[in-house]
């Protein structure tokens, strides 16, 4: 397999929040994940409903990330509040890398696509074709 530039970006990225994550701990990494899952969820759900408001795939690619931000944003302070207050342990950052680096790596996966989608990054990427085809959305 060979990794064109854009994986080594995708990859880039679920090492950063990895990192993160293993400082964050296991409240922090859910928070993400939870965000993470937030903004997809949303910038799927924005990308469709804006067909009728816009005719510009970057206006719609705007709309959905700025919404997708807000939702992350929201979604991350809620359970991390939650979580943070009821959880503490010693394997807490462990745990915390391991969320952290599978939710940095969906992130990182789902902008890319918004990206590829928006054609504003029209080069597909390995990783990326690899998970839209694991998730069936070819």
């Amino acid at each position: 397999m060979d990794f064109l530039p854009a994986d080594y970006v995708i990859l880039g990225a679920a090492a950063v929040a990895a990192v993160l994550g293993l400082l964050g701990g296991f409240s922090g990494a859910l928070a993400f994940l939870a965000g993470t899952v937030g903004a997809a969820v949303t910038g799927r759900l924005v990308w469709y409903a804006s067909l009728d408001w816009f005719d510009a795939a970057w206006a719609r690619a705007l709309t959905a990330l700025a919404l997708a931000l807000v939702a992350f944003g929201l979604a991350r302070k809620i359970v991390r509040c939650v979580v943070h207050g009821i959880l503490a342990q010693p394997g807490d950052a462990i745990f915390g890398f391991l969320v952290a680096a599978a939710s940095g790596l969906a992130l990182a996966l789902t902008a890319a696509h918004l990206l590829v989608l928006s054609n504003l990054w029209p080069v597909k990427s390995v990783l990326l074709d690899w998970a839209l085809a694991l998730v069936g959305a070819v």
